[in-house]
């Protein structure tokens, strides 16, 4: 996927959201003190983070780039806004925005766990074979 094409979906996905949970995410309950500042926890930070910046970069480009990446932008968000009419595929462009969120800082050790029964990486997965008559 191209950059406008994720921006639009990002776009997209924070619209959908109803008015109360954006204002409940802004709330003060959702702030706790990380390392040297406040930092919101909310689910939607990460997206109005990733808007914030594509609005940083086209503040920074020349007139013409700004063009051509507007109207990327605008064709994109058409493409998106006719995908996201089908539940379906709504759910794969909520999943594909679900996927590009950080994975959460874990809290403590992680610990190593493996099978006895293993004596290679990979050696519990099952094996896909083709039918006898391949071979």
């Amino acid at each position: 996927m191209d950059a406008a094409f994720v921006t639009a979906n990002i776009q997209a996905f924070v619209a959908q959201r109803p008015p109360n949970a954006a204002q409940r995410s802004a709330s003060l309950p959702g702030l706790r003190k990380q390392g040297h500042g406040f930092e919101l926890t909310s689910r939607p930070c990460f997206e109005r983070q990733q808007l914030a910046d594509a609005r940083r970069r086209r503040g920074g480009m020349v007139f013409l780039d700004r063009m051509a990446t507007d109207a990327s932008r605008k064709a994109a968000l058409q493409q998106v806004s006719e995908l996201r009419r089908d539940p379906q595929q709504r759910l794969m462009l909520d999943r594909a925005v679900e996927s590009l969120r950080p994975a959460p800082m874990s809290q403590g050790p992680i610990m190593a766990v493996y099978d006895s029964k293993c004596l290679y990486d990979g050696h519990q997965r099952e094996m896909k074979w083709a039918p006898l008559e391949c071979y």
